[in-house]
């Protein structure tokens, strides 16, 4: 079913008739947040008010309806971490980072580490990743005891007292490998700014030691894919071998004088960002169209930036379809990316880099060593965005290797003939 979630969760992908009708939700909620002062509300029906503010889009009044809920000494508080991740989903789109950072530290100090927690810490670490590195360090490395905690419980020998319920409206709690993934962002990050190696190895070792010792196929086989993954940081970008196909041919044709070469991956002495996707992400292909031509720079720092279409079905036939959404399906990607710098590969290559969420980015610096192995959002390619963002981080933390010349030795000075 991923595929399909994948797929539905971008709004991009939804019927007019769905978008319209979402318009319509939005400008209700908008309407009815302004309706309501936070301070006739309190408890529950606060914590409603703070939904009803996100559907409506009203940053500012989300922020005021969750702070007295936070701040209330009532007890219990049960939907602590609903509201705590609303108000920092809020202050994020509100560009609001030190609030974020610091509503992020209080929730996982104060609320209970849940799914929704795990969810709302994740966003805040995605966003602070490349430009707030230093927070995002930090707020990983106050969640990585929790995660531990966690997966020390779950290897603990099961008791005798049957667990509690969960309640129909709670989220799901994390799997084992759900929480080790989140257990490698600390790892990733201490690499991203060059921490000592050891730190990153003692903290993948301390994972490792939390799991349990038996794990099931459904945790084993993600767990070693996101090892695999994880081992592949600070390694030259494996060879690729983009297969032929009528949307590489256009582009090599009109922008490389028909010599049939392809680009040089990795880029020589230039950051290489590589976005790679199936061929049935429609969101995916749409991105297409915003990848830049040629060469670019970002703080400084030359890059270039390829699409990597996998292609899991045989591709159609040109003439090219419209990139309509009705008409769309995974054989018409190649067609649909003709004429941009996105060149087909082997679907092995979802594999390898263990891409469940496309598009995924793979950045290699200026000496061609991979910094970044993640999923991306679909708006990574905007200007400013995670894919500039990453580019100006790895081309300050990994400049070009320069290599080491020996000093020729000097010629023996011959002694002077006077005293």
């Amino acid at each position: 079913m991923h595929p399909l979630e994948v797929t539905r969760h971008s709004i991009a992908n939804w019927s007019d008739i769905e978008l319209a009708a979402m318009v319509v939700a939005v400008k209700h909620g908008s309407e009815e947040c302004a309706a309501r002062d936070p301070k006739t509300f309190s408890g529950d029906d606060l914590a409603d008010l703070v939904r009803l503010c996100a559907l409506g889009q009203e940053w500012p009044s989300v922020i005021d309806a969750a702070s007295p809920y936070i701040a209330s000494t009532d007890t219990p508080k049960p939907r602590l971490s609903e509201v705590y991740a609303a108000l920092i989903d809020a202050q994020l789109r509100a560009k609001l980072e030190p609030e974020a950072f610091a509503s992020s530290k209080a929730m996982l100090a104060t609320a209970p580490y849940d799914a929704l927690a795990a969810d709302a810490i994740n966003e805040a670490l995605g966003y602070m990743q490349f430009n707030f590195t230093a927070d995002a360090l930090v707020l990983a490395a106050a969640r990585q005891p929790l995660l531990l905690g966690r997966l020390h419980a779950l290897a603990a020998p099961a008791t005798t007292t049957p667990a509690a319920a969960p309640s129909p409206t709670s989220e799901p709690p994390q799997s084992i490998h759900e929480l080790y993934d989140d257990g490698l962002a600390l790892a990733t990050l201490q690499q991203l700014v060059r921490r000592p190696a050891d730190q990153a190895a003692a903290t993948v070792a301390e994972l490792d030691t939390a799991l349990p010792t038996t794990l099931s196929p459904d945790d084993a086989l993600p767990i070693a894919a996101l090892r695999r993954r994880y081992a592949m940081l600070g390694q030259p970008l494996p060879k690729l071998t983009p297969t032929a196909w009528p949307g590489a041919q256009l582009y090599l044709s009109e922008n490389l004088g028909g010599h049939g070469r392809l680009p040089q991956i990795p880029a020589p002495r230039s950051i290489t960002a590589l976005l790679l996707f199936p061929d049935w992400c429609a969101q995916c292909i749409r991105m297409g169209s915003k990848f830049p031509e040629t060469v670019f720079s970002v703080a400084g720092h030359n890059a270039y930036l390829y699409g990597l279409l996998a292609e899991t079905v045989a591709p159609s036939k040109p003439p090219q379809k419209t990139p309509e959404k009705a008409g769309f399906t995974a054989a018409d990607a190649a067609n649909l990316l003709a004429g941009t710098t996105t060149l087909a590969v082997d679907p092995a290559l979802l594999e390898l880099f263990y891409v469940t969420d496309p598009p995924f980015l793979i950045l290699a610096d200026a000496n061609g060593i991979i910094r970044v192995a993640q999923p991306v959002t679909e708006d990574a390619v905007a200007p400013g965005n995670a894919v500039d963002s990453a580019i100006a981080l790895i081309g300050n933390e990994w400049p070009i290797a320069v290599p080491i010349r020996e000093t020729p030795k000097s010629p023996p000075v011959p002694a002077s003939p006077h005293p």
